[in-house]
């Protein structure tokens, strides 16, 4: 028992070994005669044992093979099955390895593989080809896509598809040819799958399809472009081009070349009116595409209607129909004076109206349809015209602005009289940035309008002015340039009891330009005080000593004038003055206390400065209350008038600079 045992498992490891693996068939070659060439890779043979290759071949997948040869060398890899007739249908192949020493041990099967067979349904304009892949699932070896080749002309063949799909269309691109197709797919192991060759002659008989058409635009110069997609059809040779008039088509030109995808009419009659413009395809043999135009492919005319009033532009135009993907909006476009265009505002309605348009230019519009997808845009006609205007004064200049009072300003302001308008504002500003409406002088004819500005606090501030006349629509137009009026300033200098330190702003505005400041001391509100002092156009201050005037008055005032310089622009040579500023010094009273009319000191008088001469009055009083002198001269003096030696009383009551009234009581003693 056991050495049976021995034998049957010494039986069973030889047959093992004996047992080869099949072929690795790769590929299936369709030869022109409709034999079929195989190719495989060997099997491995680590014993030496390798006997045979069978070759099975059917018509049907899984019944009906037969043995169509035998390959005695494990050195080949190929075979050639004669008769095969490959050409006319495809045949299921697969391999057997046979090994051993009488070839009685037989593998089991290679893959099967199918030949490649190719079949060509045809319509009236394309090429449908259909074919069968190797092997369902394919091969990990087998390529992914398949390659077709084409015969035409007769004699030349090019590869024209490569595809993953197991079917692929050609469009019949000429009248009629003789065309022939064959399909391959190669393998990693090197060799390559190859079909049948299938073909015949094809006729094109049908008319091209409806070309699309994606926008039609009118061109900067009135030109109109029609714009379409290159249709499938490849045997398209030209377009012909159609306009439109009210209902009647009539063909205007025609463009050869299938690749062309645009057409211009140059006839500028956009912009005059909406153009209307299709067109349609004309194959190799004369057939004519269908076309539809309804609604009608017709450009945009855009039409203006300008307001020299309101400064705005009302624009319309005709809806745009055909926009594929579905209008997204209409865009509106605005150059002036040649400059680029800008979009200045988008509506989904057929109107716009643009506010603010420049005055006095040239000024174009045009309209841009867009579609949803952003891809697709179509332009409306150009529309150009100057913006004409009101007539107003060609300029104004404001000659002066000068200070009245501390609560008036006075401006004056000189215009052009060729131009009438309905009136001249004055404006004013305290930071020369923002301003405001002063008053409003209407149109009387003459060339020169006075503005009492009556709101100010000249001794606080300086102020701006510019004054800018209103046309005969009431909008604002020329304006003057800007004047800065003085503000001055006067300190005490804390080291000098008398000295005064004047300070200004300077004064613009003049169009000859400062020529330099005029200082004016005022005492006691004199009505027509001369030039004090004299500096140039960069002074902008002045130190006064006014201690001389300290017994002549009591009130003292500075004042700057600005003059203008030559080359006025008009021929004026203007003032601008300053506020006034007021120098109040407190009155001062020196009383002697004794005096003898008989010795050096013969009379009494006190000493003032900055006292009201005006309201001044002295008083001597004896012991008994008796008024012994009594004066409102301020230079009078008491002699004593014989009066004995003593003590007296007196009483001073005068005005200071402030108008304040004030009182001084002392005595003073007579010595004989």
């Amino acid at each position: 028992m056991k050495l049976f045992q021995a034998i049957l498992f010494t039986l069973i490891v030889f047959l093992s070994k004996a047992q080869l693996a099949p072929p690795s068939l790769k590929c299936l070659e369709v030869l022109s005669n409709g034999d079929c060439k195989l190719t495989w890779v060997p099997p491995s043979d680590p014993g030496s044992t390798f006997h045979s290759i069978d070759i099975y071949g059917s018509i049907s997948e899984f019944s009906g093979y037969t043995k169509v040869g035998t390959i005695n060398s494990n050195l080949l890899n190929s075979f050639t099955h004669i008769g095969a007739n490959v050409n006319i249908q495809s045949r299921f192949y697969y391999l057997i390895t046979n090994s051993g020493p009488t070839g009685n041990i037989a593998s089991v099967t290679s893959d099967t593989l199918k030949s490649l067979f190719l079949n060509i349904v045809s319509a009236s304009q394309a090429i449908n080809l259909v074919y069968n892949s190797l092997k369902t699932p394919k091969l990990t070896s087998t390529a992914n896509t398949y390659t077709i080749s084409k015969e035409y002309p007769a004699g030349i063949w090019n590869t024209f598809a490569v595809t993953s799909n197991l079917n692929y269309f050609d469009t019949i691109s000429v009248c009629s040819a003789s065309l022939n197709y064959v399909v391959s797919i190669s393998d990693n192991s090197g060799c390559v799958s190859t079909g049948n060759i299938k073909g015949g002659v094809f006729k094109d008989t049908k008319e091209p399809n409806e070309v699309f058409i994606d926008s039609i635009s009118v061109l900067p110069n009135g030109q109109t472009i029609i714009a379409w997609k290159v249709p499938y059809d490849k045997d398209v040779v030209k377009y012909k081009i159609y306009r439109g008039n009210t209902g009647i088509v009539s063909v205007i030109d025609s463009v050869n070349g299938r690749l062309t995808s645009s057409y211009i009419y140059t006839n500028t009659a956009a912009n005059n009116d909406p153009v209307e413009l299709f067109n349609s395809a004309v194959d190799s043999c004369n057939n004519i595409g269908v076309f539809t135009n309804n609604p009608p492919y017709t450009t945009m005319h855009l039409k203006t209607l300008y307001d020299s009033c309101a400064y705005s532009t009302k624009l319309n135009w005709n809806s745009y129909n055909k926009m594929p993907g579905g209008l997204l909006e209409y865009r509106v476009y605005y150059s002036v004076n040649g400059a680029a265009f800008n979009l200045i505002g988008s509506t989904t309605g057929n109107n716009f109206t643009h506010n603010n348009v420049m005055p006095s230019a040239n000024i174009c519009y045009f309209v841009r349809a867009i579609n949803n997808s952003k891809t697709i845009t179509s332009s409306s006609n150009r529309v150009c015209f100057f913006t004409n205007q009101i007539l107003a004064p060609s300029f104004v200049y404001i000659k002066t602005s000068t200070v009245q009072d501390k609560s008036m300003i006075q401006v004056k302001v000189f215009t052009d009289t060729t131009k009438k308008f309905t009136g001249m504002d004055l404006l004013r500003s305290e930071d020369g940035i923002n301003y405001n409406l002063v008053g409003n002088l209407a149109y009387n004819g003459t060339p020169v309008y006075v503005f009492n500005d009556g709101d100010v606090s000249a001794n606080e501030r300086f102020y701006f002015y510019k004054a800018i006349v209103r046309d005969g629509c009431g909008n604002y137009r020329t304006q003057s340039q800007v004047s800065k009026t003085i503000l001055l300033k006067v300190a005490d200098n804390q080291d000098a009891f008398f000295t005064k330190v004047l300070t200004w702003t300077h004064y613009k505005g003049f169009s000859g330009g400062v020529s330099g400041y005029n200082i004016y001391r005022i005492l006691n509100e004199q009505a027509n005080p001369i030039v004090y002092a004299y500096k140039g156009p960069a002074d902008s201050t002045f130190i006064d000593n006014v201690q001389e005037e300290a017994p002549n008055g009591s009130k003292v005032e500075y004042m700057v004038e600005a003059v203008e310089g030559i080359g006025n622009l008009y021929g004026f040579t203007e003032t601008s003055k300053s506020n006034k500023k007021d120098v109040y010094q407190e009155g001062e009273l020196f009383v002697p206390n004794a005096f003898s009319p008989k010795g050096v000191n013969k009379t009494w008088l006190p000493v003032t400065h900055f006292i009201d001469k005006n309201e001044y009055k002295v008083n001597v009083f004896d012991r008994w209350g008796k008024v012994v002198f009594s004066t409102t001269d301020d230079k009078q003096a008491w002699t004593g008038d014989n009066q004995p030696s003593g003590i007296y009383v007196y009483l001073i009551q005068y005005k200071n600079s402030r108008g304040e009234y004030r009182e001084s009581k002392g005595t003073v003693l007579l010595v004989e």
